[in-house]
């Protein structure tokens, strides 16, 4: 039941998002579109932030965990369908001042998702490794730059951003 509320609080949220902007969604807002109490929100989040943060860790960890072993670009796909999700988000949020917010949990998404790929890669792979640690940093902040460049755009072709990150990906040592 708890996750089956969480979810529909996410879905009303992205909803709102269609015809209002980021900054303006408030919990008010937000319980009136679910039509359930504040204080179901209030036991299930403790602000629109967190439901926010809920929503991207949830989804990357379903990404991370159907993952196949260097099998980057069926995964890729589902990271497709995330972004496309939430590219209402990330387009309305750059005018926020939450706009730093909402990066770092594409970020940490993104950061999740690469480290994900190359252990079921090569569990070994990473053991201890600082300088694949920060080659994923540099391709986690990357992608979000190339995913907020997408957004500059009327439509977003993520796959072929991820496409191309999977090129690079699969250049580095097995």
């Amino acid at each position: 039941m708890a996750s089956k509320a969480k979810a529909l609080i996410v879905n009303s949220f992205f909803n709102l998002l269609e015809t209002e902007l980021y900054d303006k969604i408030t919990v008010t807002s937000l319980v009136e579109a679910c039509d359930i109490s504040r204080q179901t929100f209030y036991y299930h989040f403790n602000d629109i932030e967190e439901m926010i943060a809920y929503a991207f860790q949830s989804e990357t960890e379903a990404i991370c965990k159907a993952q196949e072993p260097g099998k980057w670009y069926d995964s890729a796909r589902l990271y497709v369908s995330f972004l496309d999700r939430f590219d209402t988000l990330l387009r309305k949020a750059q005018t926020s001042p939450s706009f730093l917010f909402v990066y770092h949990l594409l970020y940490q998404s993104f950061y999740d998702y690469i480290t994900a790929y190359l252990e079921k890669r090569n569990r070994r792979l990473l053991s201890g490794n600082s300088d694949l640690r920060f080659i994923i940093t540099c391709a986690a902040h990357s992608l979000c730059g190339l995913v907020i460049d997408e957004t500059q755009k009327p439509e977003s072709d993520y796959a072929t951003v991820l496409e191309n990150i999977g090129k690079t990906l699969n250049a580095l040592p097995k």
